[in-house]
């Protein structure tokens, strides 16, 4: 392997050798190692993500201890426990998760808690560590005490705030800083569900709005990683799984195209009932415990003849895809969850409603299979697969991500049979759902109209300080140094003034580097090449994709109106931003 390169190369130090040696023989094989590099961090990012999955779970399992006593499912407790004491718990956990977001919002006063969607579509990628972890101790109280919300809201958080913290601690650049965040959004989804491409698509098609391969790849790459660390707690078997959940090979498309129909129609009254406790919550004025408690109290009030209401409705998902439930009892279930989670959502309690819609579009489904099958006796499909399918067709409903609904619904199953009535019903129902309500239900969170658009950024919003600049007067043994010393490709030179001159490429010197004289060559005079372009600070940053198609380089220089080097922007970046 070493013989193919120049025999002047052997005269140099053994460290030094091994160095340029190494980084030669790998940039001629792997080309650019940002893009590369970028796919290593979201596999650690994803293992660091099921790690932190894995620990709120065992804090939620702890704090239900703590509560009731038992460390079991939600319902199950909620069903063992007394009337009373299924009032009591949940309005005790909502005032605690009050006073936890009271005091960190004291605490940290000027310090806003930003969720991971809107660090990621807004933001540079910065989560504050302090307020964050005081929302994540409030959800942990409101989901241990069976408020209707989802706890993989909190799992993604937690990952996101761990990615967002690494990002920063090793002081990336701010597009891969919110690509990371991303990465950790990704890798908490995948957790919650055991769906590795699901987890990456939520991100991509419902944060970033786009599936640009310099996002996707690092996102699915993610949520693998970390969906193979948390299987270690929660094993491979898909989180629903049914004997009468098996969908027929030949299904008939009217009545899929009912259920997707029926999702539309009930995907955008649930946003808006969302939207109306919501504000009627915060027309109370109540302080944030005391209306968190309320929050709780309703809830238990409900659950006192119906404690399958409680928690974020996973239990009763999978009795739904069971079939072993009463059209009547059904119906009851699914009013009150949508009431529930109302109250939940309103009163500010923090978790995700993910979940919860499942159930609802479970249930919705169920319903309507079992009103087709009283009119048309003759229907194949079972009541049990309109469930499945209806899961699919409300969450395309609600958040407007129909690939991402089909493909989580169908990890979480796992029946190849679901994949076509799945594209029909998420397809049917997210069209509705947009016709008759524009927004989803992340719109407040993204932010989308205040969002600034990636054609209107500038190099410097973008722009990075140089990592490796000379004088045009050094000679060429520094040069060789800096190559042995830092994992750059291009060297900037500058004048006296600072003024950009040219650039000194690592595979131009590569033959040279072992010579003994190269301290008497002035580098610049002998390998500097002008054929890398130097950025305006001001120029568009379309205006850099057009000169990294040209030249082909992962960084360029930037330089100011006077031609003084200000910095340097890498394609990767530029690429990130305007995925």
């Amino acid at each position: 392997m070493l013989g193919s390169f120049p025999p002047e190369v052997a005269m140099m130090g053994s460290f030094d050798r091994l160095l340029l040696l190494a980084r030669i023989r790998l940039g001629a094989r792997f080309g650019r190692m940002p893009a590369h590099g970028m796919l290593v961090w979201a596999a650690l990012i994803g293992m660091g993500g099921g790690l932190t999955s894995a620990l709120f779970r065992e804090a939620n399992i702890g704090l239900k201890w703590l509560l009731t006593g038992q460390s079991g499912d939600i319902v199950a407790i909620a069903e063992s426990l007394s009337p009373g004491m299924r009032l009591l718990i949940p309005t005790v956990g909502g005032i605690g998760a009050g006073i936890a977001l009271a005091v960190g919002a004291r605490l940290f006063r000027g310090m806003r808690a930003q969720e991971y969607l809107e660090v990621i579509r807004l933001g540079d990628g910065v989560i504050l560590l302090r307020p964050t972890l005081a929302r994540l101790v409030s959800s942990l109280l409101s989901i241990s005490s069976g408020t209707s919300i989802g706890r993989e809201g909190g799992m993604v958080q937690l990952s996101a705030l761990m990615a967002s913290t690494v990002g920063r601690l090793f002081r990336v650049s701010k597009p891969q800083l919110r690509l990371l965040v991303a990465c950790g959004g990704a890798a908490g989804i995948a957790s919650a569900y055991n769906a590795p491409l699901g987890g990456a698509l939520f991100i991509a098609e419902v944060v970033l709005q786009s599936l640009a391969i310099q996002a996707l790849g690092p996102l699915v790459v993610a949520s693998v990683a970390a969906t193979l660390t948390i299987r270690h707690w929660i094993g491979l078997r898909p989180i629903f799984t049914s004997p009468e959940l098996a969908a027929p090979a030949d299904v008939d498309v009217l009545p899929v195209l009912g259920v997707g129909l029926l999702a539309g129609l009930l995907a955008p009254a649930l946003l808006g009932l969302l939207g109306a406790a919501t504000r009627a919550f915060q027309w109370s004025r109540l302080p944030l415990p005391i209306r968190l408690g309320l929050g709780g109290f309703l809830v238990g009030l409900m659950s006192v003849n119906t404690p399958e209401i409680w928690g974020n409705g996973h239990a009763a998902t999978t009795a739904l895809l069971g079939g072993q439930l009463e059209a009547d009892f059904v119906l009851h279930l699914l009013m009150l969850k949508v009431l529930a989670t109302a109250i939940a959502v309103g009163s500010g309690a923090v978790g995700g409603v993910f979940t919860p819609t499942l159930l609802m579009g479970a249930a919705a489904g169920w319903l309507y299979g079992e009103a087709l099958h009283l009119a048309l006796p003759g229907l194949a499909t079972h009541a049990v697969t309109f469930a499945a399918l209806g899961m699919g067709a409300l969450l395309s409903g609600t958040t407007h991500a129909p690939l991402m609904a089909i493909v989580l619904v169908f990890e979480m199953t796992l029946d190849a049979n679901l994949l076509f009535p799945l594209i029909l019903a998420a397809m049917t129902a997210r069209y509705v759902a947009a016709a008759i309500r524009p927004s989803s239900v992340y719109a407040h969170s993204l932010g989308t109209g205040q969002a600034r658009l990636p054609y209107l950024l500038h190099v410097e919003d973008l722009q990075t300080r140089p990592v490796a600049t000379v004088r045009d007067d050094v000679s060429a043994e520094q040069v060789r140094e800096i190559f042995c010393r830092s994992a750059v490709q291009h060297v900037w030179v500058v004048d006296a003034s600072g003024r950009y001159r040219g650039a000194i490429a690592l595979h131009t010197m590569k033959r040279f580097l072992g010579h003994d004289d190269l301290r008497h060559i002035r580098a610049a005079a002998v390998f500097m090449e002008d054929d890398v372009p130097a950025m305006r600070s001001g120029a568009p940053l379309t205006d850099a994709l057009a000169a990294f198609s040209r030249t082909g380089v992962e960084r360029l220089p930037v330089v100011g109106a006077n031609g003084v080097l200000l910095g340097e922007i890498s394609k990767t970046d530029v690429l990130l931003s305007l995925a």
